[in-house]
């Protein structure tokens, strides 16, 4: 017994004050929307992704005109959380110590295979693993899903990982029409995929059901070319304005909508699943959106988060150039 105290206690000791430990990880709300000053610049940036992480190094991905300049091309950091009086994301430095998630620490290697003269918007990167119900053994695999416009309209594409290493982009026909479609989002089981297209006119938000049998595994096959799949547009939320960028996470589903009733240009809205329908959009309110565009929020994956945490970027005054990128607590996970 005295050797398991001696144990928990050196652990304790090399991690910092335990206390803190489950203080800072659960996190106090952020209020605040903060600047992502590490990785903005001049040019525009967004479109973010970051995969599930708490505490360890990881890849955080977006779109950014800084190399291109006329064309969003996809940057890729390593980036790591900062637990002080307030919560930070930051560059990785030289010196700090931090688990990599071997699912995820790959995505800045596929950046030759997907950019190029043309836009590359919306990251999204799935580990089959980890961002899925699982049952038994678990498939390994991972894939980055994306749309680029180098054919003329925006198609959804994807790159992924395997032992041989990483193969070249694919066409996610399934979500493709002859108009721009973009921004896929999984649901944890798999058996549904949201995504924005403007093939009927103006943009608004698809869902992709699949139907999925009891204990089945989910692999990127049965996620891209499933046997059975219907897809609808989201009524209940889209309108005749644009509605675009979904992103699901749980039951909670962030988007972005120049509806009327907005705090001005393009604002951030949410919903949350119920009784198989999702709810009346409920806009973020001033406290995150302005009179300028708010576009393409994500909820990452943070279990050990009691709220929503949310990075989205914007063209508000006040940062380096274009558009930037913050981050804000959105709402309680648990209400």
């Amino acid at each position: 017994m005295k050797k398991i105290f001696i144990l928990v206690v050196g652990t304790f000791s090399i991690f910092g004050c335990w206390p803190e430990i489950f203080k800072d990880r659960n996190g106090k709300f952020l209020s605040d929307v903060v600047p992502l000053d590490d990785f903005n610049s001049a040019f525009d940036d967004y479109n973010s992704d970051l995969p599930k992480n708490k505490s360890g190094r990881i890849s955080f991905t977006f779109s950014s005109k800084r190399d291109k300049k006329i064309y969003f091309n996809l940057v890729s950091f390593e980036a790591q959380f900062s637990y002080g009086k307030r919560l930070g994301l930051h560059t990785f430095r030289n010196g700090e110590t931090g688990a990599f998630f071997t699912d995820y620490d790959w995505p800045g290697e596929f950046l030759s295979k997907v950019n190029g003269n043309f836009n590359v918007l919306g990251p999204k990167t799935v580990s089959l693993r980890d961002d899925f119900q699982s049952f038994g053994d678990s498939p390994k695999g991972s894939a980055v899903f994306y749309a680029d416009d180098s054919g003329g309209d925006l198609d959804i594409k994807y790159v992924r990982k395997t032992e041989a290493g990483i193969e070249e982009p694919v066409s996610f026909d399934l979500l493709n029409s002859t108009k721009d479609d973009g921004y896929p989002s999984f649901s944890w089981l798999g058996d549904k995929i949201y995504f924005s297209s403007n093939r009927e006119g103006n943009f608004d938000i698809y869902e992709v059901s699949i139907p999925r049998g009891q204990n089945e595994r989910i692999t990127l096959e049965s996620l891209v070319t499933p046997q059975e799949y219907q897809i609808r547009k989201v009524e209940e939320l889209s309108g005749s304005f644009d509605d675009k960028c979904p992103y699901i996470y749980g039951h909670t589903m962030v988007f972005v909508s120049d509806r009327p009733g907005g705090k001005g240009g393009s604002d951030i809205y949410y919903s949350t699943l119920e009784n198989n329908k999702w709810s009346v959009p409920v806009n973020a309110g001033s406290r995150i959106n302005t009179s300028y565009n708010e576009y393409r929020p994500i909820l990452p994956d943070l279990v050990n988060f009691n709220y929503n945490l949310m990075i989205f970027s914007s063209d508000r005054p006040g940062g380096k150039g274009g558009f930037d990128l913050y981050m804000t607590g959105l709402n309680d996970k648990f209400k």
